[in-house]
């Protein structure tokens, strides 16, 4: 996950771990426990990092070694940025170690201002957009000028610093819209970014399952994997199957709880869990895009 971000194939993740996917799915059921398992150490990781920085007494120079951790660490660590910078749930323990870092950040911002080293007119939410843009800055120089990124921060905290002359244009962006931001679509999760172009119909009168249209489904089918060559019982209406885990995602409805009329929600969730791993969601939303 550090290489390859969250989105990290979790069959890659058995496989270098000398283990099967039962194995791995046996300790961890979803890819959010095991993204929380990983962050755990973050946060021993992000309390040393505090310590170096409380450590420095001037708060412009306190500020500018946290931005520069913070780039470091996009810089080395792709799961870290997705954490930072994307739009994805997170568990209660994912969601206090961002909250947690964006607690720090405010405290070194107010110090700043305290000590009149920052303009007055910046917002928090300023400070978090430099972040923000800085990520996008590491990520597309990566492999081509992976040192590019502190040039552009030097020309960030210099655009930061008072100085005499014109304002800043109002108004500086909400936390609202900062949200906003990490959650379109193109920071989402495949199966996630496949409800936009699933079609909402009438279901036999019922308003239960959003079906999915004969002219969707004949661009989604070829996607789908082939029961031919497999052993064991035939596969499932795959379009049924399809249509549950859109209706559990939009509704938020847990697996347990999907209507019986979809069939038993293990067999489900099996599914779902491979189709995540094998790149099937990933081949759809291209085949829509394509066409």
């Amino acid at each position: 996950m550090r290489e390859q971000g969250l989105d990290a194939s979790l069959g890659e993740i058995a496989r270098r771990a000398g283990v099967g996917n039962a194995t791995l799915y046996r300790h961890f059921p979803t890819r959010e426990a095991l993204c929380e398992a990983v962050f755990a150490e973050y946060g021993s990781e992000l309390e040393q990092i505090r310590e170096r920085v409380l450590r420095i007494p001037d708060a412009w120079d306190a500020l500018a070694a946290w931005l520069e951790e913070t780039c470091t660490a996009f810089a080395t660590d792709q799961a870290f940025a997705d954490l930072v910078t994307r739009g994805m749930p997170l568990s209660p323990a994912l969601n206090e170690l961002c909250m947690s870092a964006i607690g720090f950040s405010d405290t070194l911002f107010r110090n700043a201002q305290r000590q009149g080293v920052i303009r007055a007119d910046v917002e928090l939410t300023d400070l978090m957009m430099v972040t923000y843009s800085l990520q996008q800055v590491v990520a597309a120089t990566a492999q081509v000028a992976p040192d590019a990124w502190r040039r552009h921060l030097a020309i960030a905290l210099d655009g930061l610093r008072p100085r005499e002359g014109a304002a800043l244009p109002p108004v500086a962006i909400t936390l609202e819209q900062l949200i906003a931001i990490g959650e379109r679509p193109q920071h989402r999760r495949p199966v996630e970014r496949v409800l936009t172009a699933e079609q909402r119909l009438p279901h036999s009168g019922r308003d239960r399952a959003p079906a999915i249209s004969d002219e969707l489904w004949e661009l989604i089918e070829p996607e789908l994997p082939s029961s031919e060559g497999r052993r064991g019982r035939p596969w499932r209406d795959h379009r049924q199957t399809l249509e549950a885990i859109l209706w559990r995602y939009r509704t938020g409805c847990p697996w347990r709880d999907l209507p019986p009329e979809f069939g038993p929600w293990q067999t489900l969730w099996k599914r779902h869990r491979r189709w995540s791993t094998d790149g099937v969601y990933q081949r759809i939303l291209e085949r829509l895009v394509q066409s």
